[in-house]
């Protein structure tokens, strides 16, 4: 095993387990020389809705608003629902075409200034596992540092299943409120309720919008021209009393 640059962050983490420290010093151990620009760290549970225990470098704007509407989207959040996958996930290895397209990728990630994130996935009681999530923005993470991160994951295991087995089964990691998670999603819905001025067609070519189809795409998918599309686009904009197609989204999720 490549040891590097972190044997002062595992001789930390190592006495921080069972201690308010221990998350942090987790961190700090996996990061130690996987070069990366943020850090979120989220518990997923397979009933419940997820549960942001901190975060680096990160807004709390986009904090409320995973909370409040893009976790439906979250690939890691549909995999635990699934499947409850531990380990080392590459958002690469999640996100298929329409994913990479979708409201979590284009929308929630490119807002977040985030172009590619890796999760280390670890069991944290019940259906809950905890995941610590390596952000960058401007360049993607190497298949040689995911290997890294595989070859040390039986560390980071027991240290966390120390930390786990310490804190006792009645120890909550978040005081948060959590209800019932709605079930995973790719593809938002418009709700009957929002946009009444617009016609079906309207509706449908906003709905293609809304799950990041471009243009070309768009036309493809409706058996139009780009211009065709463009214009229709024009007069949606005209309607709702926008500019952009951020307005657009804003109009969606402030009124789910």
């Amino acid at each position: 095993m490549r040891m590097g640059n972190i044997w002062a962050p595992l001789a930390r983490a190592i006495a921080a387990t069972g201690t308010d420290r221990h998350v942090d010093c987790l961190i700090d151990l996996i990061g130690a020389d996987i070069a990366h620009d943020l850090v979120t760290v989220t518990r997923y549970s397979a009933t419940k809705t997820p549960e942001f225990v901190k975060h680096r470098r990160f807004s709390d704007e986009m904090v409320r608003r995973y909370l409040d509407n893009y976790y439906v989207f979250d690939p890691f959040y549909a995999s635990w629902r699934r499947e409850r996958r531990l380990g080392i996930l590459p958002l690469k290895g999640l996100a298929d075409e329409e994913a990479r397209r979708g409201q979590y990728i284009a929308g929630f990630l490119a807002q977040s200034e985030i172009c590619d994130e890796v999760g280390i996935m670890l069991a944290d009681g019940g259906d809950w596992c905890l995941g610590i999530f390596l952000d960058r923005s401007t360049s993607s993470f190497k298949d040689s540092e995911i290997a890294l991160l595989d070859e040390r994951l039986p560390v980071f295991e027991a240290l966390h299943a120390l930390d786990t087995k310490a804190r006792g089964s009645n120890f909550s990691r978040t005081s948060a409120p959590t209800g019932p998670g709605a079930s995973p999603q790719q593809k938002p819905t418009i709700p009957t309720s929002l946009w009444p001025e617009l016609s079906l067609r309207e509706r449908e070519l906003v709905q293609l919008i809304l799950a990041g189809h471009p243009t070309a795409n768009i036309a493809e998918r409706l058996g139009i021209t780009i211009g065709t599309v463009k214009n229709h686009r024009r007069r949606i904009y005209e309607k709702l009393d926008i500019t952009t197609e951020r307005e657009l989204f804003l109009q969606f999720f402030q009124h789910r």
